[in-house]
C-alpha cells in the first residue's frame, strides 16, 4: 500500500507535469522597470570556459567580444594587481589606452543603438566609436590570443591586465545562508540557500505590504527562507516576521521560498508553476527572440522557439567522453569545431537551422553562424542548432537519434570554415582533441541528435 508521504510527493510531481507547459524568462527589451534584472551581457558581449592547461583547475568563466575572443581590463597604477575587472572593488578607471597600446590591446566596441544597463557603461573614444566598460573599467582585446578561450594576456604590462571573469556573486552583500548559481534552466543567475537549491521570490504586484504564504494551498509546495531571530539585515536583504513565528528573509521587498518539487541544486522546477512565484535571478542571460525555455514532461526545460518546436544540436558520439544530457552541454570546442558543416544543405531539409535575422548579434551564450548559402544561424554553447521537420510542436521526436556524417576538411582551418565561414571566421577555431584521440570531426563519424538544455 503505497502511503500518505509517497501519495503526497507523487501527487507534487504530477502537479509540476501538467503545470504550464511554457516558461518564459524575461524578454530582451530596452525599456524595463526599475527592479527589472539586469543583463549577464550587454549586446556584443559573450560568456566563454576559460582555456587552462592544467585540466584540474575550477573552470572560470570569463567575458569575451562577439568573436569569442577574451576580454580585459587594465588596473590604474598602484592598484592591487592581485584584483581581476570583475569585482566591484577593484579602483578606478583606468587611463585611456590609444595608439600602440589600442593595437595590443583592442578595445571591445559595442554595436550600433547599443545602451547602458546594469553594470555595463559605454565609453565615447575618440574616433566616434564606443567602448564597452564593466563596472566603470574599459574591456578589450588582446591581439597576442589567437583562439577562443585564450588569456595570454592575463598579468602583462607588470600585472596591470587582467582577465575579465564572470562572477555573479561579485559585489554583493549576502547572508550566510545565501549563496548564487548559474541555473540554466531559470535563465540566469539565481539566489540559492545552502544547499544550493534555487530560492523563489513571491511577488504580489500592488500590495502594500510583502506577500505571505500561508495558505495551506501555498505552504505545501513552498517553504520559506528562515532566518535567525537575530539575523542583521545586509545589502538588499532583510527579515519579515510571518504570521506563524517564522523568521524568513526577503530579497529586495519579496520573501523567498524554497520549491519542494525541485529535488537536487540547479533544479528550477518551480519555475511558471505558480505567477506569483519566480526564480530569485540576480542576472539573466541574453536569449535571442524567437527563442525560449520551455518544459518537457520527459526531459524537463529545454530550448525551443517561441512556436514551440524543439530546438536540437547534432554532435558526435565519443566514448571516451560521454556527457549527461542535462549535467553536461556538450564540449563548446566541438560545437565551434562542427560549425555548421554538421549539417549540410541536403540535411536542412530535415533539420531546419534556427534563422538568426541580418541584423544579430552574438551574447552570453549565444553565437551567430554563416551558413554556406549565406543565411545566418543561431548557435548555443557553440553548437549550431536545428529543429526537426517530423516534430509537432512539443514534441521531441529528433532526440537521441543516431546517424552517420561526415565532415570534410580541405582547408587547414578546420570543418567549420569551410563549409561555414560563421561569426568567429576570423579566429581559428578550436581544434577538438578528444582523450587519446584524433583532432575530431573529420571524415565519417558516428552522430546523434539530441534536444538542447539550457
Amino acid at each position: 500500500m503505497t502511503s500518505r508521504s509517497g501519495l503526497a510527493v507523487l501527487a507534487l510531481f504530477a502537479a509540476v507535469l501538467v503545470a504550464a507547459w511554457a516558461y518564459r524568462p524575461p524578454a530582451e527589451h530596452h525599456h524595463r522597470g526599475a527592479d527589472a534584472v539586469p543583463p549577464a551581457t550587454p549586446p556584443g558581449i559573450t560568456l566563454r570556459l576559460r582555456t587552462l592547461e592544467d585540466r584540474r583547475a575550477a573552470k572560470q568563466i570569463l567575458y569575451a567580444d562577439a568573436h569569442g575572443m577574451t576580454l580585459y581590463a587594465r588596473d590604474a597604477d598602484g592598484a592591487d594587481s592581485s584584483r581581476d575587472a570583475s569585482h566591484a572593488d577593484s579602483g578606478p578607471v583606468a587611463p585611456g589606452c590609444a595608439g600602440d597600446c589600442a593595437r595590443e590591446w583592442p578595445p571591445a566596441l559595442a554595436p550600433a543603438g547599443a545602451s547602458a544597463d546594469g553594470d555595463w557603461s559605454l565609453i565615447a573614444r575618440d574616433d566616434g566609436s564606443r567602448q564597452w566598460a564593466y563596472r566603470g573599467r574599459p574591456l578589450h582585446r588582446y591581439a597576442g590570443d589567437s583562439k577562443v578561450g585564450e588569456s595570454g594576456g592575463d598579468g602583462a604590462d607588470g600585472g596591470r591586465w587582467h582577465v575579465a571573469l564572470y562572477r555573479p556573486a561579485s559585489g554583493l552583500a549576502l547572508p550566510d545562508a545565501v549563496g548564487v548559481h548559474d541555473v540554466g534552466d531559470a535563465g540566469g543567475a539565481v539566489l540559492t540557500d545552502g544547499s544550493g537549491m534555487t530560492l523563489y521570490e513571491l511577488d504580489a504586484p500592488g500590495s502594500r505590504r510583502p506577500p505571505d504564504c500561508l495558505a495551506r494551498d501555498c505552504t505545501r509546495e513552498w517553504a520559506p527562507l528562515e532566518a535567525p531571530e537575530i539575523a542583521v539585515p545586509t545589502g538588499d536583504f532583510a527579515t519579515l516576521s510571518r504570521e506563524d513565528g517564522i523568521t524568513q528573509w526577503t530579497f529586495r521587498g519579496r520573501p523567498l521560498y524554497t520549491y519542494r518539487g525541485d529535488l537536487k541544486p540547479e533544479d528550477a522546477n518551480g519555475a511558471g508553476i505558480d505567477p506569483r512565484f519566480r526564480p530569485a535571478l540576480v542576472l539573466r542571460f541574453f536569449m535571442p527572440g524567437g527563442a525560449e525555455i520551455r518544459r518537457n514532461i520527459t526531459l524537463g526545460a529545454i530550448l525551443a522557439t517561441a512556436a514551440g518546436a524543439t530546438l536540437y544540436q547534432r554532435d558526435l558520439v565519443i566514448n571516451e567522453e560521454r556527457h549527461e544530457f542535462r549535467s553536461d552541454h556538450g564540449s563548446p570546442a566541438l560545437g565551434r569545431s562542427l560549425g555548421t558543416a554538421a549539417c549540410d544543405r541536403e540535411c536542412a531539409h530535415e533539420w531546419p537551422p534556427f534563422r538568426a535575422p541580418r541584423d544579430a548579434v552574438p551574447g552570453g551564450y549565444w553565437d551567430v553562424l554563416t551558413r554556406a548559402d549565406g543565411s545566418l544561424q543561431w548557435a548555443y554553447k557553440g553548437f549550431a542548432l536545428y529543429t526537426y521537420a517530423k516534430d509537432e510542436p512539443g514534441q521531441i521526436s529528433g532526440h537521441e537519434i543516431h546517424t552517420l556524417g561526415e565532415v570534410v576538411d580541405d582547408s587547414g582551418l578546420g570543418p567549420a570554415r569551410k563549409r561555414s565561414g560563421g561569426s568567429i571566421s576570423a579566429n581559428p577555431a578550436d581544434t577538438y582533441v578528444p582523450a587519446g584521440g584524433a583532432a575530431a570531426g573529420l571524415g565519417i563519424s558516428a552522430m546523434f541528435w539530441h534536444a538542447v538544455a539550457p
